[in-house]
């Protein structure tokens, strides 16, 4: 196991199916097709996405969506250790993607142009994706005249515009969590933002009409989003519901069928799985800012005698998987930092890289070959 921009790698793969990918990819498409159909502004600089999934015996489900989605390089150093046939190539076409999706939504076409762009989150030492967002602006760097990695508390905003100390800040690559820029610690982002002297990404109506995950009631009341007749396997979105639909005690009663979330939650806080919750929590919940979710289990792989939980982080430009890694973990809930813990690559049946497998889900390409360039 090796550390990554942050977080563990592992080098021993989960297998997913052929099926359940091609499932995902399609699903992915049709859901991005039904979010902009609701609201267009989920084109608004959406920036990098993940959509979290729990295989099942009866087929992938979706029970996450989020805008900021982080770990994109530790998932792209994980798909390396599992890569057999041509690690450097496909390393290469992951960085190509992801360049191409930054240049979309926040850097522009041209570098000349482009301006001083910042990588910004809050409390910026003691993040754990902080050596990921120094990476990151590493790679971008090529595209643009001056990179800066900073905390928010460090912009302010005078003479029309934000600033890092006396130099205008163009574009920003919006790492916190406070994704409407509601916290008065930002109101100068927010300021320039809404004044249109400095682009972000991803944007406040990109995260509402994607990542809030009220969002899920909606999307779950048509929950199948592709299937296999052949198999009679599906990928679906998991039931979601207010949790102010019904009382304390009806939820209590049937509690192992669910999974309790804020609306506006991130990372796993302030989750509880049901059939772990106490009565005393469950009632001490303000059930008017939570959702109660359908309980799909993480799938369990043994390694060296233990069993552990996963799910499956795929990262995607809007409704198109560009990469894609599993997250290791034990617990109730996901997290890393357990010895032993990580993401993992994934293995698609007989493909030997990750970006062979995508094409064959895609129906682009048969194999995967560093003469062949997958879009």
């Amino acid at each position: 196991m090796s550390n990554s921009f942050g977080l563990p790698v592992l080098d021993q793969p989960v297998p997913v199916s052929p099926g359940a990918l091609r499932l995902v990819t399609t699903g992915i498409e049709t859901l991005w097709a039904r979010i902009l159909a609701m609201n267009p502004q989920a084109d608004s600089r959406p920036m990098l996405l993940s959509y979290d999934v729990h295989p099942t015996s009866e087929g992938p489900v979706l029970i996450e969506v989020n805008t900021n989605a982080g770990g994109v390089l530790t998932a792209m150093q994980a798909a390396r250790e599992g890569n057999e046939c041509c690690a450097d190539w496909e390393h290469g076409q992951l960085e190509k993607r992801l360049l191409t999706l930054f240049r979309h939504d926040l850097l522009g076409a041209d570098p000349h142009s482009t301006g001083v762009v910042a990588i910004v989150d809050d409390q910026l030492m003691s993040q754990a994706l902080l050596a990921e967002m120094h990476a990151l602006a590493d790679l971008i760097r090529p595209d643009a005249m001056d990179v800066r990695v900073l905390d928010a508390a460090e912009l302010t905003y005078s003479e029309g515009r934000l600033r890092h100390q006396n130099t205008s800040i163009d574009r920003v690559y919006w790492r916190s969590t406070d994704f409407l820029l509601a916290e008065p610690a930002h109101e100068s982002i927010l300021r320039a933002v809404s004044e249109g002297t400095t682009i972000l990404a991803p944007s406040p109506a990109a995260y509402t009409a994607i990542a809030d995950k009220r969002r899920f009631i909606e999307w779950s009341s048509q929950p199948e989003l592709a299937r296999d007749e052949t198999s009679g396997l599906s990928f679906r979105i998991a039931e979601t519901l207010p949790m102010d639909e019904r009382a304390t005690e009806e939820w209590y009663a049937d509690r192992s069928q669910w999974v309790f979330k804020p609306a506006s939650g991130y990372a796993s806080r302030g989750v509880y799985v049901g059939k772990s919750i106490s009565r005393k929590k469950l009632a001490e919940l303000p059930a008017d800012a939570y959702l109660a979710q359908r309980y799909a289990a993480h799938p369990l792989i043994d390694r060296d005698g233990r069993e552990w939980k996963y799910d499956v982080r795929f990262f995607a430009n809007r409704g198109k998987i560009i990469g894609a890694a599993a997250r290791v973990f034990h617990g109730q809930v996901v997290g890393m930092r357990e010895p032993g813990s990580g993401f993992a690559p994934i293995r698609v049946g007989a493909a030997c890289c990750l970006i062979g497998a995508l094409a064959v889900a895609q129906n682009k390409l048969s194999s995967c070959s560093p003469r062949l360039n997958p879009k």
